[in-house]
């Protein structure tokens, strides 16, 4: 066997050389025209970095159980982590190419020999022969195909597990804005009650001045118009709020109808979190950083599809036999050891169209890359610009409305008293109304541009512990 494998030792000799050398792709070239971007300076120089629990910092109890339900039972985040156990799979089976592979056959089976006897007749021998085999194969990586296919898979788990990191960050910010569209949902509920309850009362301070003569027809009925419609509005926000609390219940992994909660207030926000430099941030990021890793990957592979187009060298090894008698079976081996050399010497251009494919996903990957560094910079500055000029608009809602009370007020006195007409009442309290709903909106609005702001520079979210899982 040595001595036929002589004539091809001088070629394996020298793709063996050869095997140190490693097939590299292009390295993709970063647009850096977001590395000198700034922040608005709108944060006080002495502000600190938002914790990774930030919800903390609404001091809702209620907050704080679903962030923990969701970041433990949201089925998205299920789903994303059965793509990273794929992920890991996958990783293992490209490094299985660094070793080996061994497989064994046995069996048995009935032959029939033909042969000739003493007397020159044909005879037929039958008989059960068992056969065992062992095949040893192992890929020489010449071209560092194989270890650029085993990086390319590391750095696609690396890539899912900042999606993994992503996603619950991103269902942190969901939960805690939906939960306070419910709380201002809830808080509008009975502003509409204590509404309803006033329109009606003034219904009676109307219906008893109409009865003194002192009012018309058409003010009783304009009056009973405003009860309608409070009665109307208040149908309106409960439905809004049930809803609410049911994509509430599936944030967390629950059917609808399957949590309550109690009845709060909006929160009150603590100090603007330091926004640090873009840099940080970009480091941070978990969705920035499953984009360069994408890079990454995609560049392996580019190097994996330009290996693929060489030759591939493979060594077998085998042991086998044959015998009818099942004890000697381990007795006779034939071993066969042999040197393959594949070449591709022509295929359409298949392996070229591949290697400019997988050229394209990489420009892909950096632009995408580069839209996502982009994206997060504009998150923040977006989020500063938007909490600070709500807040603007919540004090003026504020003023506004103590304005507005205070005329209602003054009105009903002028109106008790005959100096003052039904429709500067009926307008006064419209319009005291809506201001008292525009104050919830832009308040619950603030707390929404400060968890964006928290989302936008957030870079992990702690896992639930086993205790609290269950």
């Amino acid at each position: 066997m040595k001595h036929h494998l002589k004539p091809l030792l001088p070629f394996v000799l020298a793709l063996s050389l050869g095997a140190c050398t490693t097939v590299e792709s292009r390295k993709p070239e970063i647009d850096s025209r977001f590395e000198n971007a700034t922040f608005k300076p709108l944060v006080s120089p002495n502000a600190v970095q938002a914790p990774a629990d930030w919800w903390t910092g609404f001091s809702s109890e209620q907050l704080n159980t679903l962030m923990q339900q969701s970041q433990a039972d949201n089925l998205s985040l299920e789903a994303t982590e059965a793509r990273l156990r794929a992920a890991q799979a996958s990783l293992e089976a490209a490094q299985a190419s660094f070793f080996p592979s061994l497989t064994l056959n046995a069996g048995r089976q009935e032959n029939t020999v033909k042969g000739t006897s003493i007397q020159g007749q044909a005879t037929n021998n039958r008989g059960l022969f068992t056969s065992a085999s062992f095949v040893a194969s192992y890929e020489i990586d010449l071209w560092s195909r194989v270890r650029n296919t085993a990086k390319a898979s590391e750095l696609q788990l690396q890539a899912t597990r900042y999606e993994l990191d992503a996603a619950r960050i991103s269902i942190a910010g969901q939960l805690a804005t939906t939960w306070s569209q419910w709380v201002a949902a809830d808080q509008t509920v009975r502003l509409f009650e204590t509404e309803l309850e006033s329109f009606q009362t003034n219904l009676k301070l109307v219906e008893l001045r109409f009865r003194q003569g002192g009012a018309v027809a058409s003010d009783v009925l304009q009056q009973r118009q405003l009860v309608e419609s409070a009665q109307g509005n208040l149908a309106q926000a409960q439905a809004n709020r049930d809803v609410l609390l049911n994509s509430l219940a599936l944030l967390v992994g629950q059917p609808p109808n399957k949590i309550s909660l109690n009845s709060e207030n909006l929160p009150t926000l603590p100090a603007l979190p330091a926004t640090g430099f873009p840099a940080e941030l970009l480091n941070r990021r978990p969705d920035v950083q499953q984009a360069w890793a994408q890079v990454l990957a995609t560049d392996r592979s580019v190097a994996a599809a330009i290996a693929n187009r060489f030759p591939q060298l493979s060594l077998r090894a085998s042991f086998s036999d044959q015998t009818r008698d099942s004890d000697l079976l381990f007795d006779n081996w034939v071993r066969n050891l042999s040197v393959n050399l594949v070449a591709p010497l022509f295929d359409g251009g298949a392996r070229s169209a591949e290697v400019e494919r997988q050229r394209a996903l990489l420009d892909q990957a950096v632009a995408q890359y580069q839209d996502a560094a982009i994206n997060a910079l504009a998150d923040v500055d977006n989020a500063l610009i938007q909490e600070t000029r709500q807040g603007e608009a919540v004090e003026s809602f504020q003023r506004q409305l103590e304005l507005a009370e205070l005329s209602l007020k003054r009105l009903f006195a002028g109106y008790r008293n005959g100096t003052v007409d039904y429709l500067a009442i009926l307008d006064a309290q419209q319009s005291t109304s809506q201001l008292r709903r525009n104050l919830v909106n832009a308040q619950q609005q603030l707390v929404g541009f400060r968890i964006a702001l928290y989302r936008a520079l957030s870079g992990s979210i702690p896992q639930p512990t086993a205790a609290e899982q269950s």
